[in-house]
């Protein structure tokens, strides 16, 4: 893991333009073309510009090693969801075969974004029930998250992945590069990924296959995950490419999650940078109009805990519970 960190930061790592006295923050993402290492990058831009920190986008190899980067002081932040941070604190799920991680605090509730099936325009494919015996991704090496999130989206009609003719996969990046190279029949990814419309453009169109959005719909996903939901996106709001009509998604509550060797002091500047410049990471990207400064930052869950510095300003602020 060490050297899959170090190999990042020294070859893939993007330094966003500061100055060298300024304290870096190491921020760990998936590799370009997926949806947190956009985040990441408007995100850290952000931050660089309102405050006297420094920020780093360093991709790594995999879901894991965004996590292990922090609980291993090897980097300071990362973008993670509810479901996986729990699990890495805990040392459950994909993060089983490692050591559980209880250096890991929430800065904040980030957006809620989705998770859908791409297949060529031209396949003939309308509903996810279409998908059986198609060539679909499975084992995900690099990504093991897209296990569950691919049954997530197959629960929403009653299949599970002995309906679909399994096709090995190294990782979200290369799976999407192997649906636009014919090996598979259906990708799956989150549409606001940069990768979509790079795939889009291979393929001569795209679209979803749109997931049922009924109380027994919402029931069979949450028997995969508890936190995962189901939520209609709308043509436009933010453009998506592929999304012709409204279309349902798998749900998905994404976190900035930061190590416990950050500094209060670190961490409070951060969350307060996110709190008070929301038009200006939606200037980066329109997804950022579903993230919502206030009560919404603070939102509590169970399975993991907040860092003492994003406390310190949501009490401050007066949207900590019980402030």
């Amino acid at each position: 893991m060490k050297n899959i960190i170090r190999l990042s930061a020294a070859v893939a790592a993007v330094a966003i333009a500061g100055t060298a006295q300024a304290e870096t923050i190491g921020f760990t993402t998936l590799q370009p073309g997926a949806i947190n290492h956009l985040q990441a990058h408007i995100i850290g831009k952000v931050v660089q510009s309102r405050t006297d920190l420094q920020v780093r986008v360093i991709p790594v190899a995999g879901t894991t090693a965004t996590l292990a980067a922090l609980q291993n002081r090897q980097a300071e932040i990362s973008v993670s969801d509810v479901n996986n941070m729990g699990d890495a604190v805990r040392g459950k799920g994909m993060f089983s075969k490692m050591k559980p991680m209880p250096n890991l605090r929430v800065l904040f509730k980030l957006v809620d974004f989705p998770i859908g099936i791409m297949v060529r325009k031209d396949s003939g494919m309308t509903k996810l029930t279409d998908l059986k015996g198609k060539k679909y991704p499975i084992g995900w090496q690099a990504f093991p998250n897209g296990t569950p999130l691919g049954q997530g989206v197959l629960a929403s009609v009653g299949m599970t992945l002995k309906d679909i003719k399994g096709v090995n996969v190294s990782g979200l990046m290369p799976q999407a590069d192997d649906f636009a190279a014919g090996k598979l029949d259906a990708s799956l990814i989150a549409p606001p990924a940069p990768k979509v419309r790079e795939v889009d453009a291979k393929v001569g169109g795209i679209r979803w296959l749109d997931m049922p959005n009924t109380p027994e719909a919402i029931a069979m996903v949450k028997k995969i995950r508890p936190d995962y939901s189901i939520k209609t996106w709308m043509p436009g709001r933010p453009p998506l490419v592929g999304v012709k009509k409204p279309t349902n998604f798998l749900h998905i509550h994404s976190l900035i999650t930061a190590g416990t060797h950050v500094s209060n002091e670190t961490a409070y500047k951060i969350v307060k940078a996110m709190f008070e410049n929301k038009k200006d990471l939606v200037k980066g990207h329109p997804m950022f109009g579903g993230f919502f400064p206030g009560k919404r930052m603070a939102t509590q869950f169970s399975s993991v805990q907040y860092h003492p510095g994003a406390i310190k300003f949501y009490k401050e602020k007066g949207i900590w519970p019980g402030s």
